[in-house]
Parts: structure tokens; sequence; C-alpha cells
């Protein structure tokens, strides 16, 4: 009979045959996992990474990689679920199961209560993983260059270096502020994905900031045979923008349209439509598609964090002065939504739950990818006021991951 066991990276220092796995299973180059294992501080901890053998062949891994998100404006813990695969002649055997349940455990115990994964379609659901982010590489917003071609600048931009990246995290952090979801980086990311994405000392720029880097900054990888996308931007007033936007479009002479990977209702958004920039694609994630999973390990914690959210939701509705209970089951949790005089408590619910909404729901809508009108005919059971006010509780909400983590040497355009 064959030893099947689980180790863990920094009990077993087996990095070469981890890499190896990953080159097999996911593409890429040996480089690419080396870096990705050893250097990028998102996932260079070792007790990040397990992975399974069987007579002492690692046939299948799974990591767990820990983060500080945003999160309805109080900073949680959040486990991000990667590197997930399996030996093609060892598949159907219930590897990845054994290791996700693994991490599902680890994540149990030490109270994380979201987690997320950008995976496929029919697999994580068994694990109550179910789309709710967008995909975050996807141009959601195209300006032609006309839309600033009269514009009269007053700002200039320059290349960013590393000095510039208390600023630049100043404004990533204020701007996203209010978006469900976005990653807290610390100083040794920034550092990382400038060094390696074209910052200071490259031969092509792709971080720009204003001549007051407070004012604003882009991030847009000049990538071979694509054309240019801001990945990332912010800026503190429409005018600073519109100097940030109409510089970049200096740096590509020939370029008739900008693309932009960022979600259309933030102020960006906002203001380039009023430019006359165009919705290019929506957040709607397809079946098969490449999209962001979320498991709420812990559904009072995470909808606890919501409570401020609830209040000013029910204080612009007919609920104003509601006083109530919503004690509802789903399949990771009971939860009580307890209502005085239009004043919102969540606690875990102490008994009976009369209402039930099933993960598959709870999670959407929590993040706020959909509101709950959209399920109706999935909460049947659901009296016509609960309901209701549910819909005031949990409408459609800005989400969204910002995607720099797995920023890597692809982008350094070194020769």
């Amino acid at each position: 009979m064959s030893q099947i066991k689980i180790h863990s990276l920094d009990e077993s220092n087996r990095i070469r045959e981890l890499v190896a796995l990953n080159l097999t299973v996911h593409g890429e180059d040996s480089g690419f996992w080396e870096r990705m294992l050893e250097q990028n501080p998102s996932f260079n901890d070792p007790t990040y990474h397990r992975f399974l053998t069987v007579d002492d062949k690692i046939v299948s891994g799974t990591s767990l990689f820990e983060h500080k998100i945003k999160w309805y404006g109080t900073e949680i813990d959040a486990g991000e679920i990667g590197l997930v695969g399996t030996l093609k002649d060892f598949r159907l055997k219930g590897y990845s199961h054994l290791l996700m349940s693994s991490w599902l455990e680890t994540m149990k115990k030490q109270n994380i209560p979201l987690s997320f994964l950008w995976g496929i379609p029919e697999f994580y659901e068994k694990f109550h993983y179910y789309y709710a982010y967008p995909d975050h590489g996807t141009p959601y917003v195209v300006m032609p260059r006309s839309c600033v071609q009269e514009f009269k600048p007053t700002m200039n931009i320059r290349a960013a270096n590393v000095e510039d990246i208390k600023e630049i995290q100043n404004l990533y952090n204020s701007y996203n502020a209010d978006l469900n979801g976005h990653h807290i980086r610390h100083e040794k990311q920034w550092k990382y994905y400038m060094r390696l994405t074209g910052g200071e000392g490259k031969e092509k720029q792709s971080w720009w900031v204003l001549d007051d880097p407070s004012n604003g900054y882009a991030f847009v990888p000049d990538l071979p045979n694509k054309p240019p996308v801001v990945w990332e931007i912010a800026a503190v007033s429409e005018d600073s923008l519109r100097n940030l936007v109409y510089r970049i479009f200096d740096k590509y002479p020939g370029l008739e349209k900008l693309y932009f990977n960022h979600h259309p209702e933030m102020p960006v958004g906002r203001w380039l439509h009023h430019w006359g920039a165009k919705t290019r694609s929506t957040e709607d994630i397809w079946k098969g598609t490449w999209g962001g999973m979320v498991r709420l390990n812990d559904p009072v914690t995470c909808i606890k964090c919501m409570e401020e959210k609830f209040n000013g939701r029910l204080a612009k509705s007919r609920f104003f002065n509601y006083t109530g209970a919503i004690p509802f089951k789903s399949d990771l949790g009971n939860v009580l939504i307890d209502i005085s005089s239009g004043k919102v408590e969540v606690s875990k619910c102490p008994g009976r739950a009369n209402y039930e909404i099933p993960a598959e729901v709870l999670t959407p809508i929590t993040t706020g990818y959909r509101g709950i009108e959209r399920y109706r005919e999935n909460l049947k059971d659901l009296p016509d006021e609960v309901f209701e006010l549910l819909n005031v509780l949990f409408p459609r909400d800005k989400v969204y991951m910002y995607g720099l983590l797995y920023a890597d040497e692809s982008f350094s355009f070194s020769s």
C-alpha cells in the first residue's frame, strides 16, 4: 500500500521539487517559480506551502498566503489559496481535496475569517468558495486620446523611484479605502513590485508620479506586443487625474486609446466617463473565466464589519426606525442581524435560525459583488418584508481586488 503524507515546506525543505511540480502543472519557467517561492515577499514564507507525497514522491501541492485586506473599513486577515495542482498521473485520487481540507482547518484554528482564490468552476464550490470578485486583469474602461487633446496641462509626470513609495502607498490606501477587498501592502512588497515591474533603474518605466507625487500616481506596464494598460491609478482631484492621463498619453505618441483596469464606479472611472471614456467590459464573471472566489470562513466576523454600512443604508430607507431580528443559517455558520430603532448589531445566532441564506448567495451579497435582489428566486421562503429589509442591507456595492501580488520578472523589460 502506498504511503501518503502531507508536508510543509518549512518542515521538509524540498523547494526544488516543489518548483518542478509547479513547472509541470502550471507552466511558466523554473526561474519564475523560484522567485515566487523564494523572493516575492507575498509568498516566500515556507510555512505558506504544503505538498503531498506518495511513497516520498511529491505529486500534489497547495499553498495558503496570508494577507491583510480592507473589509468594510476594517483591516482583517485573509487567506489566499493558490498553487493548487497535482501531477496528471495522480489526479482524481482526492489529493488536492486533502490539501485543501488541511488549509481550511488551519484557517479555522488561526481565526482567519475570510479566504479567497482565483480559480476554475466546479471544483472549489464543494469547499464553499463562490465567485464574488471580478477578474482583476480586465480593462473596464477605454479612453480615446481625443478626450484630453484639448486640455492644457499644468503638471508634469516623472518616473517614480523608491523614495516615492510612501506617497504612492498613501494614495493607494486613501483612494481605495472604500473598496471592499483591497490589499494592505507593506513596504517590502512595494519595493519588490517596483523593482520588478519597471521602476527605478529600468530601461522602460512603468511607475509614474506627478511632479508632486502626493497628487497622483499610475502603474502602466509597457508589455511587449501589447497596448499599454493602466493597471493602477489614483489621484487626489479631477484636475490631478486629467494631468496624469494627459501625460501618460504623451509617453505614447501614436496611441489613440488608453485602457484602464479600474473599477468604473470609483472616482477615476466616473471622471473618465465624464470626459467621454466608454465602458469596455462589465464586472460579470462568466462561468469558466478567471474570477475571484470567496469563502466566508466566519460569516459572523465578516458581516459584523458591515454594521456601520448597515446603519447608513437603513437611515436612508423606510426602515430607518425598524426594530426586529433576522436570525438565519448558512452552510458556514448561523448569523443574527438584530436591529433596534434602526441600529444594527451582528452576532452569532444563539438559538434557532428562522431563515436560510445558503453560502452561494450569502458570499456574493456580503462582498457586494451582487445585490440580494438577484437571488429572490433562491430565497422564496423569506417573507416579503424580511427580503425587502435584506435588500436594503445587501445592495450591490463596489468590490475589486488589485492584482499586483503576482508581479514578476516578466514585467522587468530586461534584455
